[in-house]
């Protein structure tokens, strides 16, 4: 009989979700193709699975003392991987945000969300005397943060940089909260919204935005994508199709279905109570670790798990909404969900610093830095 005991410590509970989470994409995949048995997209994704296995393994046994020696070393490759994309870059989907790293095609959007979380965190506990001033907390925010933005938008890819937006926002916002800077912060977005709608996004970019308030404007075109992905999530009712029974994606009418539309393919082939399975294993992977909140001391940890629960959070929620034509297409995949390497290897580098933290923040609180 199998047991499953170990799931008795938190952090194993997180590792088994998020892999567990993996592994339901690479299944939703296996079939999404009519002239293929077996999707390439499940095989490489399994793949990608098995490869990230030993970066678990090796983060677990890390001490936390090293995540935030680390930090600045962390965000400073991420950067340089960043400039080293606009020159010598892959140009895929009209972005140029590949680069080549020993045979692998990486992209390096995905690892700056997670090292700015990093940094960021490592200065705000580190700041002594001046850890009450709000006007150098979000000067240190805005800056390290627009530094990978300008980076992101000159690739073009508008995606990552809405991402990188909210997630930055959102740990510099919760540790540095006031309601004037807010509202100037709002003011600011406004106001730098405008610039880039003129100099930085693309015209078919533009036209998702237009298209996300009435896609019926351009069925064939623009807002096709939504309204099929719609298609796909309505016709899959209650219990869905079945395993490999997604005729959207098989019979070629939901484009992006391994990336952009995963969701949509499993909630055709799954229905309601699949999808419904999905926002239960997220909702977990991204509110059991804000529970121990209360519970470290370290405010180093404690932005490191909030920025990581966030970065979870920002990249499901956004997918979702997309996919049901609540938000503009953007090209963001579902995290650990879609198909993608670089997104699945930093996700669960991600999560397993997760697990880290709950594994051994008591120890932590006790000895200090």
């Amino acid at each position: 009989m199998i047991s499953f005991s170990f799931l008795d410590k938190p952090h194993s509970k997180i590792i088994f979700v998020g892999y567990f989470i993996i592994l339901l994409g690479c299944i939703n995949l296996l079939q999404i193709q009519a002239n293929e048995n077996i999707s390439i997209y499940s095989i490489k994704q399994f793949v990608w699975l098995i490869i990230s296995l030993p970066i678990t393994f090796f983060i677990l046994r890390l001490r936390l003392r090293t995540l935030k020696n680390i930090s600045t070393f962390f965000y400073i490759f991420s950067i340089v991987l960043l400039i080293l994309v606009l020159f010598i870059g892959k140009e895929v989907s009209g972005a140029k945000s590949w680069i080549n790293i020993l045979g692998f095609t990486f992209q390096p959007t995905e690892l700056i969300k997670i090292s700015y979380v990093f940094l960021i965190a490592k200065i705000y506990s580190e700041l002594g005397s001046y850890s009450g001033s709000l006007i150098i907390k979000y000067f240190i925010g805005f800056s390290l943060f627009l530094i990978p933005f300008i980076l992101i938008l000159f690739q073009p890819d508008f995606g990552s940089a809405f991402m990188l937006f909210v997630v930055s926002m959102s740990v510099i916002l919760s540790f540095s909260f006031n309601k004037k800077y807010l509202l100037g912060l709002i003011l600011l977005a406004s106001l730098i919204s405008i610039p880039i709608w003129n100099n930085y996004l693309e015209p078919y970019q533009k036209q998702r935005i237009i298209n996300f308030i009435y896609p019926e404007n351009d069925p064939k075109g623009f807002g096709y994508n939504v309204i099929q992905s719609k298609v796909s999530i309505g016709s899959g009712k209650i219990l869905g199709k079945g395993l490999g029974e997604s005729s959207q994606a098989k019979l070629g009418f939901l484009p992006e279905n391994h990336t952009d539309f995963a969701f949509s393919v499993w909630a055709e082939q799954t229905g309601f109570l699949g999808s419904l399975i999905i926002l239960i294993l997220y909702g977990f992977i991204i509110i059991f670790p804000l529970t121990f909140l209360k519970d470290i001391n370290d405010l180093f940890l404690k932005v490191i798990l909030y920025g990581l629960c966030s970065y979870f959070f920002f990249h499901f929620i956004i997918n979702i909404l997309m996919t049901m034509g609540l938000f503009p297409v953007i090209g963001i995949p579902m995290i650990l969900f879609s198909y993608g390497g670089s997104s699945l290897i930093c996700a669960s580098f991600g999560f397993s610093v997760l697990a880290l933290i709950l594994k051994d923040y008591r120890d932590y609180n006790r000895l200090g830095v």
